[in-house]
Formats: structure tokens, C-alpha cells, sequence
């Protein structure tokens, strides 16, 4: 899981191309503009020690859909195969201005702002379920950011110079709504493919260790931001992953490694 992880630190690269989906139940994008809209109508508070109220002027949701499989054979044997679905939800609120605002601040409290609540939601789409986290992120993010801004604004009066440099900028709004996809595991058969490959290392004796791992990684990922952004995008990736281990006759340890990716399932190469 940690190696199919790392490779969506590619997946800005990879592929949007999966199969499409017949009908489109995902509430995941309404849960996040009901929310949204509830939390720029509702949510104030006073700074700290002041008569002050505050409101967020930037509000933003990433939520990343995770779907993993796992293939892992060692000499022709299946070690696993597993299928992971995650989803993941980060937000964030800001409170100021796009001049002055409450992130990028470190006080002796350490690190405080610049990413809201992070953390895992339900993997079923589910309108109400979803609603309900975005609504206890949004509280603590905003929470967290007015008394980040209150610790800010002080800290920066006692300087005899501020920066002139703007804390954040305002973009145009981009709408990208993908068709909803669905993963398609079943155009090869994996766990052949892995036990194949894997059984062509029981002709050398002199390898003691050897396996090979199949990653295949669909992703879905949603951005909604006050700003008016709305975007829904389909990604995907692929590896195969390989290893072995085995000792020299002068007994010096020899390791070889082989990996190959592809932007869709169906393009890895047959190993």
C-alpha cells in the first residue's frame, strides 16, 4: 500500500482516461457545495480579545477517492491480492484578507494554518455522511484559522517592517466536471500475469530472494473552492515491480531491480 501510495505522486501526469460509468450517483460534489455555501452564510467568530468578528474569505475542499490493487507473487506463488478504497478529504479556511490572512505563520505553538483537517470520510458517496465531515473540518479549520490570524496580527505589529508581498491570490474560477468513472479490473487476468512472471526465477538456483508486484491505481479527485472552482477528474496508473536477491560465488551480495509503469491498466507490458 505505501508503494501504490507513492505513485500518485505522478498522477498529475497520468492518464483521465477510464471507463465511464452508465449512471452517475455521486453526491460528492453537491455535499460539497451545500456544505460550502451553509459555511460562507453561517460561520463567524470574534478574534481573540478583541470586539472584532470574523468570517472566511477563501474556503476550500480537496477530497482524493483512492482506489488501489495489489498483486504480490514470489516464485510462482501468490503472496496477496488485495483491493483498497480510501477516501481522502482535506480542508481549508482562511480568514483576512488576500492581503493579510491566516496562513503561513509559525509561532511558539509551532506550524499553525496553512492546511486545514485532514482525514478520512466514508467511501459510499453518501450526501449526508459527507455533509456532516466537511462540516466538522470546516468548523475546525475555521476555528484554528481566527486564532492563527489573532497570533499573526500580533506578531507582526511588533515589527518595524512588514512585508509588502500579499499572503494570497484570487484566480479566475475553473470549472472541470469530468463524467464519474468507474475502475476496470478485469481486462487481464493479474494474478496469472504475477504468478508467470514470478515462476521464471525458480530456473536459478543461485536467487534466494524474488518477487513481483503489480500496482494498479485509479483515482478520483475533487477541488470546490469559495472562489467558485469546481472540478471532478479521473486518474489512473499502473506498475509492475520486481526484485531479486541473490550471492555471488565470492560471496558478495548481487540485487537487480525492474519496474515499468503505464498510464492505464492495459498498457502495462506482458512480463
Amino acid at each position: 500500500m505505501v508503494k501504490a501510495v507513492f505513485l500518485l505522486a505522478v498522477l498529475s501526469g497520468a492518464s483521465s482516461h477510464v471507463t465511464q460509468a452508465q449512471q452517475d450517483n455521486d453526491h460528492t460534489l453537491q455535499a460539497m457545495r451545500d456544505e460550502m455555501a451553509r459555511s460562507k452564510a453561517r460561520l463567524e467568530l470574534q478574534i481573540p480579545n478583541t470586539d472584532q468578528t470574523v468570517r472566511p474569505f477563501y474556503i476550500e475542499y480537496r477530497l482524493l477517492d483512492l482506489d488501489v490493487r495489489e498483486v504480490v507473487a514470489e516464485f510462482g506463488d501468490m503472496l496477496s491480492s488485495t483491493r483498497t478504497r480510501n477516501r481522502f478529504m482535506n480542508v481549508e479556511a482562511r480568514v483576512g484578507n488576500y492581503k493579510l490572512d491566516s496562513s503561513n505563520f509559525v509561532s511558539d505553538d509551532a506550524f499553525r494554518g496553512f492546511i486545514g483537517p485532514t482525514g478520512e470520510v466514508g467511501v459510499d458517496r453518501d450526501y449526508d455522511s459527507l455533509r456532516q465531515d466537511l462540516w466538522i473540518a470546516t468548523d475546525q479549520a475555521f476555528k484554528e484559522a481566527v486564532d492563527t490570524y489573532s497570533r499573526k496580527k500580533g506578531y507582526l505589529s511588533s515589527l518595524a517592517r512588514q512585508s509588502d508581498i500579499d499572503d494570497f491570490s484570487k484566480t479566475a474560477p475553473v470549472q472541470l466536471i469530468q463524467p464519474l468513472a468507474t475502475p476496470d479490473w478485469t481486462n487481464r487476468n493479474w494474478e496469472q500475469e504475477a504468478r508467470d512472471a514470478s515462476t521464471v526465477m525458480r530456473a536459478f538456483s543461485q536467487i534466494q530472494e524474488s518477487r513481483v508486484s503489480y500496482y494498479l491505481v485509479y483515482a478520483t479527485e475533487y477541488l470546490l473552492t469559495s472562489e467558485g472552482t469546481e472540478i471532478r477528474q479521473n486518474r489512473s496508473l499502473a506498475a509492475i515491480e520486481a526484485g531479486m536477491n541473490a550471492v555471488a560465488d565470492d560471496g558478495v551480495p548481487v540485487n537487480h531491480y525492474y519496474a515499468t509503469y503505464a498510464v492505464r491498466p492495459a498498457d502495462l507490458p506482458n512480463v
